[in-house]
């Protein structure tokens, strides 16, 4: 009987563990992908291949993409818009994992 009784608390143990992971594991990878922002001074836009790359002011230059759904604010006519203001102070907010641009502001100059 009392075999039975430290299987029994064994198996359960170990399915409330696995059932732990499994509600946990999706938060892990909505943190590991959460968005962060870069800024800087907008140096391309290649609307071909879909990417644009910004210089910070340490001299760190990435190169992004962007979608159809990437909003841009601060630059009229969306993307051929951007595509003018090349020394233009941008902020992008990006998807860390695939950096890909979610958002573009044009900052504007002072």
């Amino acid at each position: 009987m009392k075999d039975t009784y430290t299987t029994a608390v064994a198996i359960l143990s170990v399915f409330a563990l696995l059932v732990g992971l499994t509600l946990v594991q999706p938060g892990l990878a909505q943190a590991e992908s959460k968005g962060q922002v870069f800024e800087g001074q907008l140096t391309k836009v290649d609307s071909a291949a879909k990417t644009l790359s910004v210089k910070n002011s340490k001299g760190m230059e990435m190169e992004f993409q962007y979608t159809d759904q990437t909003l841009i604010t601060g630059a009229e006519g969306g993307i051929e818009g951007l595509a003018t203001k090349s020394g233009a102070q941008v902020r992008v907010h990006f998807d860390a994992a695939s950096k890909t641009a979610t958002k573009i502001e044009v900052r504007q100059r002072q």
